[in-house]
This record gives C-alpha cells, sequence and structure tokens, in this order.
C-alpha cells in the first residue's frame, strides 16, 4: 500500500516572520550585521594632529572606511591629557559609529590620577593599531656615550639629571618613577606636550635627555647626528636600530612599558557582530601594503594583537600602575 504523506501549510507571513526571527538569532550568536556601518563613523583622536598617533589614526581609518563602505572620519579632540575625546568616546552610543585611539596613557594613567567620569571599564577594546617605540636620546653636544655612563651619572648624582617626557601622566614618565622606586636610579622628569616640545627642550640644553617615541623625525635627527640614542624600551632589540642596547640588556628588566601602543576602541556594550567586523577589518588592514607604507616599519606590530589581547595588556599596566599613582 502506498504511503500517504502530509504536509503541514505555513502562512507566507509566518515564514517571513521565522527567517527575520533567524537571522536575528544569528546576529545574537555573533554574525555580521549587514547594515554596519549605516552611516559616516567618527574616530575620535585624543591628540592634536600631526604626530605618530594621529597619523595611525588617519591611515587606518581609510583603510577600514575602504573596507566597510562608509567613511571613517578623524576628529582630533585634545585636551585633559586625552580625557576630552575619551570622555566623549564613552559616552557615545555603542552603535559602532563613535569609535576613538586609545592608549595606556588616556584610558589607564589619565582616569587614575584625576578624577573622571570614565574608566578603563568603559571601552571596549577592537585592537592594536600601531605600537611606537620609546627611545633614550641625548644631544650631540652631551656628556654620554652609552646608556651605561648615562646611568652611572644618575646614580652618582641623584636627582640632578633632567629627562623630557612626552607628559606628566605618560607611560615614559611612571616608567621613569619606577626606574626611582624599583632601580634606585632617580632622575628627574620634565613633562612636555609631545615630541616638538621635547625636541626643542633638548636642543635647546633645557634637559639632559629625552624619553621620545621613535618617529621619522627622530630617526632623521638620529641619521644626521643631532640626536645620539642611547637605549630603546622594547624587550627585544629595534629591527631598524639593531647596535641599540634594550633597557632589558642593560638591567632594567621590567621597564618595557613606555612603548606607546594605539589601540581601536568604541563604547561598552558594542554589539558582538560589530566587534568582529571591526576586528577583522582591522586585522585586515594591518597587512594592507598602503597602510604598511604609511606607517612606516617604526609603528607596525610584529604581529596583529585582537581587542582581547589589548585588553589584557591594559589591564595588567592598570595593576600594575594603580599602587603608583594612587598613592
Amino acid at each position: 500500500m502506498k504511503e500517504t504523506r502530509k504536509y503541514l501549510v505555513v502562512p507566507a507571513a509566518a515564514v517571513g516572520l521565522s527567517l527575520v526571527l533567524s537571522g536575528c538569532l544569528a546576529g545574537a550568536a555573533g554574525g555580521t550585521t549587514a547594515n554596519y556601518p549605516s552611516k559616516a563613523v567618527t574616530v575620535l583622536m585624543p591628540y592634536a594632529a600631526g604626530g605618530p598617533s594621529d597619523l595611525t589614526a588617519r591611515a587606518l581609518s581609510s583603510c577600514l572606511g575602504d573596507s566597510l563602505g562608509q567613511t571613517f572620519v578623524v576628529e582630533n579632540k585634545a585636551g585633559g591629557s586625552g580625557a576630552v575625546a575619551m570622555q566623549e568616546l564613552a559616552s557615545a552610543k555603542p552603535d559602532g559609529h563613535t569609535l576613538g585611539l586609545g592608549t595606556a596613557g588616556t584610558l589607564v594613567m589619565t582616569p587614575l590620577v584625576n578624577e573622571l567620569a570614565y574608566s578603563l571599564d568603559d571601552f571596549t577594546p577592537l585592537g592594536v593599531m600601531a605600537e611606537n617605540p620609546t627611545l633614550i636620546v641625548v644631544g650631540d653636544e652631551s656628556p654620554y656615550e652609552s646608556a651605561k655612563e648615562f646611568f652611572a651619572a644618575a646614580e652618582k648624582h641623584p636627582g640632578t639629571l633632567t629627562v623630557g617626557v612626552p607628559g606628566a601622566t605618560s607611560p615614559a614618565a611612571i616608567e621613569l618613577q619606577r626606574l626611582r622606586n624599583e632601580y634606585g636610579v632617580d632622575v628627574v622628569a620634565v613633562p612636555a606636550s609631545g615630541n616638538a616640545e621635547m625636541t626643542t627642550s633638548l636642543l635647546g640644553g633645557h634637559v639632559d635627555a629625552l624619553f621620545i617615541n621613535d618617529h621619522p623625525d627622530v630617526n632623521s635627527r638620529i641619521d644626521e647626528g643631532t640626536f645620539r640614542p642611547l637605549a630603546a624600551t622594547t624587550s627585544e632589540r629595534l629591527r631598524w636600530l639593531p647596535e641599540l642596547p634594550t633597557l632589558t640588556e642593560l638591567g632594567y628588566t621590567d621597564l618595557v612599558n613606555a612603548t606607546s601602543v594605539f589601540g581601536l576602541f568604541a563604547p561598552k556594550d558594542l554589539p558582538t557582530p560589530i566587534i568582529e567586523d571591526l576586528e577583522s577589518a582591522l586585522e585586515a588592514c594591518m597587512t594592507d601594503s598602503a597602510v604598511l607604507e604609511q606607517l612606516g616599519e617604526n609603528l607596525v606590530p610584529e604581529e596583529f594583537r585582537d581587542g582581547a589581547a589589548l585588553g589584557e595588556s591594559l589591564a595588567e599596566i592598570q595593576a600594575l600602575y594603580r599602587p603608583i599613582l594612587e598613592r
């Protein structure tokens, strides 16, 4: 006897609703968002135009815009040691249309030393955009030919050698404080607004040395001889300065946090699908030839670090610096 098959007839409206619900569930489970971004994306920059962080923000924003099909507009909002831009980012709607470049200085140090309405927990890390090593340099007329000579003089005459740093709450400034607290080497940190002011101070003889972010301008001065590099803050020697020793080699093994890490951030509670879209696009941009050419080798990380890795790194720095900054 032939089997009679029974079919359930479902109204078209119910089918449509089912498809919509399926799409919503897929999005909630971590799929892509077909309508993101639906308008121009603002990328807040906590520093003035012209420096390595600004270069990073503009190079990556251009690539992200090309990748995701909308314009990414960089807005420089300097002020308050980065607090102005970061407060605006923390207060923005978590829909992926307001992002920002963040650093340990703006997200960890500044909130720890000031009473602000935001903290590290108010942001969603999306990935590392660039890493900018810090160098200890002196002028060409300096009596110090090596880092060993400089540190020996600092130990012999504590509190007399002056070192320019990019801000009182910058990682470089805090690392100099740790140099005193943990290694007994006492130098005086002299805050400046950025590389340009620091360079002027050194060339004018107002400071003995600089703890300065490596940058094409710095490299040019090293090449021409007006800057003499003494050490790098990285754990490994730099590819483009292979003869330059690191602080780790010199015995200051823990002082590796002065390297500036520029990360891409969004407000907290950013939906998972948008996080995944942005992380994926950012990772692809970090291998884009145009981006690599714009950034140059002294800003490009060895490998891509996603939002989770970036968040863990900043949490570790916060735990390390909190006892120092909250005294």
